[in-house]
């Protein structure tokens, strides 16, 4: 007996069905075979891309953590360079100071009494120039560069002498320069002495800086009493007494010159000019 064939019942079209799908439903699909290939390789591009892109940003970092750490190297050997050159320039000692030219201007051994100047010249000078100065300013030395040859040359010619007041405003160093300033004039070799604390102006002037000064200064036949002036700041009060006689004068800066008691403008004169006012000064 044969078997009939499937009726056309339940197959509306009347045809088979070999994808299985029930009748009346269109059959999945997937996207075409090419398009799967072209998004396969985009995506494998991004991919790359990004791979890329990090590795760029490694580089990057790596690249700025070196320039980081090199600066920062820089900075340390900087910084520790200035500290050394600083601690040289201040505790080195002392250099070979220019000698004063004339004996008039360097003078004999002078009494320290509080209160006044160290006077510096031949007392009979008809002209005195009054000089407030900070051995550790750095505006004092530059007039020391500057006017210190013509203020020698009127002192050896007898034409000026120096009344001098040593202060103390800026530090410790300050004082412990008056003080032995006060020692060496004492001793009768200030003037000299004094052009060696300005042309050394950037030291602490510890007592061993101090003497050294003193040892080149005397060719190396400083008195044991200069250093014992030293050492124990025998001119301490005197020191105390220089800045009250400046405060009462109304010195408020360093330096400050007068010339027979008229007050001298020291940014806008010259050394000639200067000159010429010892000169008319003296007539």
């Amino acid at each position: 007996m044969s078997s009939k064939p499937p009726s056309g019942k339940n197959n509306p079209s009347g045809k088979n069905n070999p994808s299985g799908t029930p009748a009346g439903q269109k059959p999945r699909s997937g996207p075409p075979a090419g398009k799967t290939t072209q998004s396969s390789t985009e995506a494998g591009k991004n991919a790359r891309e990004r791979a890329r892109q990090r590795e760029e940003q490694a580089r990057r970092r790596r690249r700025d953590r070196r320039i980081i750490i090199a600066v920062a190297v820089a900075l340390v050997v900087l910084i520790g360079g200035g500290i050394a050159f600083q601690a040289w320039r201040t505790s080195r000692a002392p250099s070979a100071a220019p000698a004063p030219s004339g004996s008039a201007a360097s003078g004999g051994p002078v009494t320290i009494t509080d209160g006044k100047p160290i006077m510096l010249g031949n007392a009979d000078a008809p002209v005195t120039i009054r000089l407030y100065e900070d051995f550790h300013c750095p505006h004092c030395a530059e007039f020391e560069e500057e006017f210190g040859a013509t203020i020698t040359a009127a002192q050896n010619a007898g034409t000026a002498k120096v009344a001098l007041y040593p202060l103390s405003f800026i530090d410790e160093g300050s004082a412990t320069a008056a003080n032995a300033m006060a020692c060496a004039a004492e001793e009768g070799f200030g003037q000299a002495y004094y052009t060696g604390l300005f042309a050394n102006h950037t030291l602490q002037w510890s007592t061993a800086q101090l003497v050294s000064l003193a040892d080149q200064v005397t060719g190396g036949t400083t008195p044991a009493s200069f250093k014992t002036c030293v050492e124990q700041g025998k001119h301490a009060d005197w020191v105390s007494s220089i800045n009250t006689a400046a405060d009462q004068a109304g010195v408020k800066a360093t330096p400050t010159m007068f010339i027979d008691d008229k007050p001298v403008d020291i940014p806008n004169v010259t050394a000639d000019q200067l000159n010429q006012l010892i000169g008319t000064a003296a007539k």
